[in-house]
């Protein structure tokens, strides 16, 4: 009785997963020419809810870090320039050398304005600062860029300021990193001379719509 039982059972299970698949390829759900009314429900969501970019006048505040050098830096130094601000870290193999690359190209084309913006990279690699590390990378890009670093502290709080999001990645994906990967927001801020973000613009911009869009601040 107890296998006829499980027979039963089973024979029942079988019927109930056909007809599960036979409605799933029935559902308009399933049809590449229908949309189904969850899908089209959020497509709405979607289109009424967009996430509004920053805007640059909530960015940025006073802060304290040291350049490469060793010397102290704060947000009061660099009053009367322009400044780019660019965070990453020295191993990244991606995003920072790209971004560096491409703004030094924009700084380049842009001749004697040039003189008017300084560039600044900020290392967020909450390691203990590696000067030498950090003047080492930044010999492959612009002569006149500038590296901070800073304690755990000085580093959470431009962080903070500037809504830099940062997380560890679980894995590496390239034989040629070394340290940490870290996932980070890879743009460039444009501050005024008297230290107020005006804007910014993301690292991969063509080096030709970086000068552009700096030219339009200046």
């Amino acid at each position: 009785m107890r296998s006829t039982s499980k027979s039963n059972c089973f024979l029942v299970a079988v019927c109930i997963a056909a007809s599960i698949l036979v409605l799933a390829a029935r559902s308009p759900a399933m049809g590449h020419g229908s949309r189904h009314p969850i899908v089209k429900e959020e497509q709405k969501f979607i289109r009424t809810h967009t996430i509004q970019p920053n805007d640059p006048q909530t960015l940025g505040g006073p802060y304290e870090m040291a350049d490469h050098t060793g010397r102290v830096v704060t947000d009061k130094t660099f009053r009367g320039s322009w400044v780019l601000y660019f965070f990453g870290y020295t191993s990244c193999r991606e995003a920072c050398p790209l971004g560096l690359e491409h703004i030094t190209r924009a700084l380049e084309a842009m001749g004697a304005d040039a003189d008017r913006i300084q560039p600044v990279f900020v290392d967020i690699g909450m390691e203990a600062p590696d000067r030498k590390g950090i003047a080492q990378f930044l010999s492959n890009f612009h002569p006149r860029l500038i590296g901070l670093a800073g304690t755990r502290a000085q580093t959470f709080e431009i962080v903070r300021l500037y809504k830099i999001r940062r997380e560890y990645m679980a894995t590496n994906y390239s034989k040629k990193e070394f340290g940490p990967r870290i996932d980070h927001t890879s743009y460039f801020f444009l501050a005024d001379p008297q230290g107020n973000t005006r804007g910014y613009f993301h690292h991969a911009l063509p080096p030709e719509q970086m000068a552009a869009f700096i030219r339009k601040h200046l």
